[in-house]
């Protein structure tokens, strides 16, 4: 049995006892396996797997060269922010220092997704630390199958943007937890997401949430929680304002981070769970913008705000499918990956799909038990990565989806699974260190 130190609010020391002594391996143990496991893993992909890249990971490449030879972040011709400029001007400075190689992107791919797995172990021993929870055993099982998931091993062979989004989300809400009576995590925070949005801007409206989990799950005054969450937001803001200073300068526009916010609100207006796009200009009223992006993003915005204006229950009812689409497979990487090879047979990646959404639903089964078990005691720090899911899920009511835009959930979702693999092989004794309850937003550990 072990005894811990907590401190509570009031600067008062109690003791409590827990019988988790020793359950998981130690923090530099536990770093090695990881590290160990995760280069084995990617390092044999990287080797075996080299598709060729396509779609918008061509476009990514073609556009850090550009960057890379100085002649601007420009498509067709013409500058452009359709897409966030945040990850070709990334591999453009991994190209700076290794020349415009694939391999080199990928790497740098492969690297961060190692460093999400560290956070994931980091956020969950965070999360937990005030607990009676075995943090150190949740922990590695939530790093474990975060590195074993196999489409997020199979996506580190193509130049996605989702990698270097995922790795600042998850290093925000590290930082963030880190030390939660704090200002500067707040405000550092702040800039990590910021820059995350960058890449992909879909955190943008995160603050709002940042309020709820500070007035509703850390119990914060209406002043404080606002007061942090406009520290959080003011810090974002400066992040992204780079992009939109050079938006303006170069467009000669306000735009934000990207143009194409608006043509993905219309598409949600006509697809559920696939891309959509017409060339009959009675059915898509973008092609009246004649190819200019920013007058196609006004167009679409405006014509998807007066369908949803005019058709709230179908945007409803249609919203629901498309968080199914969002959630319901794995299997989206195979036909960049296995499909893109041509010397690998149809049947193999038929089965690799099938393979990945099999674990896929293992993993959340896992992590919903997980879930489960969080509601049950409401653990404060938790509440955060929970909170996220549920804004970044909110999201997809209006936009399509399928399962690569789960991709920076699924950290959080492996938090969670930690959680649930404890309390499904070690039930028993959880029960018995849960009737003993802490809050930790009051109390911190001290030991």
């Amino acid at each position: 049995m072990r005894v811990r130190t907590c401190q509570a609010a009031d600067g008062k020391r109690f003791e409590r006892q827990t019988h988790w002594k020793g359950v998981g391996p130690s923090t530099r143990a536990a770093v090695f396996w990881l590290l160990l496991v995760n280069v084995v893993l990617r390092g044999a992909w990287l080797c075996w797997m080299h598709p060729p890249q396509l779609y918008d990971f061509a476009w990514y490449y073609q556009r850090a060269v550009s960057l890379l030879q100085g002649k601007g972040y420009v498509w067709n011709g013409h500058p452009t922010a359709y897409w966030p400029i945040g990850y070709p001007y990334f591999l453009s400075l991994v190209f700076h220092l290794t020349g415009p190689h694939v391999m080199a992107g990928l790497i740098a791919n492969a690297v961060l997704s190692i460093g999400i797995v560290l956070l994931v172990y980091a956020i969950a021993r965070v999360t937990l630390a005030a607990t009676a929870w075995p943090a150190r055993a949740a922990a590695f099982a939530a790093a474990l199958g975060y590195s074993l998931l196999p489409s997020h091993i199979e996506w580190n062979a193509v130049l996605g943007s989702e990698e270097l989004a995922t790795f600042l989300l998850v290093l925000a809400l590290w930082v963030y937890l880190v030390r939660p009576k704090a200002w500067w995590p707040v405000l550092a925070a702040g800039l990590c997401l910021g820059l995350s949005c960058d890449v992909r801007p879909i955190p943008l409206f995160f603050p709002v949430c940042i309020v709820c989990y500070e007035r509703w799950s850390v119990r914060r005054s209406w002043g404080a929680a606002l007061a942090r969450a406009g520290g959080f937001a003011v810090m974002m803001l400066l992040a992204v304002s780079p992009v939109t200073v050079r938006n303006l300068l170069v467009l000669h526009h306000f735009i934000l981070v990207s143009t194409n916010g608006g043509v993905n609100l219309w598409q949600g207006t006509h697809a559920d769970g696939y891309y959509f796009w017409s060339s009959n200009p009675h059915v898509n009223p973008l092609l009246a913008a004649h190819g200019n992006e920013i007058q196609q993003n006004a167009i679409a915005t405006h014509a998807a705000v007066q369908f949803i204006l005019h058709h709230p229950l179908r945007t409803l009812i249609h919203g629901f499918a498309k968080i199914y689409f969002l959630y319901w497979v794995d299997w989206n990487d195979i036909g960049v990956t296995f499909g893109a090879m041509p010397n690998l047979s149809a049947v193999m990646g038929h089965i690799a799909g099938w393979f990945n959404t099999v674990v896929y639903w293992a993993f959340m089964a896992i992590s919903l038990t997980g879930l489960w078990a969080w509601l049950r005691r409401m653990r404060a720090r938790l509440a955060l990565p929970v909170w996220y899911i549920a804004y970044y899920t909110a999201v997809f009511l209006f936009f399509p989806a399928w399962d690569r835009f789960r991709f920076p959930l699924m950290p959080l979702f492996a938090i969670l699974l930690g959680m649930g693999w404890v309390w499904l092989f070690c039930r028993q004794r959880a029960e018995d260190d849960a009737a003993r309850p802490v809050d930790d937003a009051a109390a911190i550990q001290t030991e």
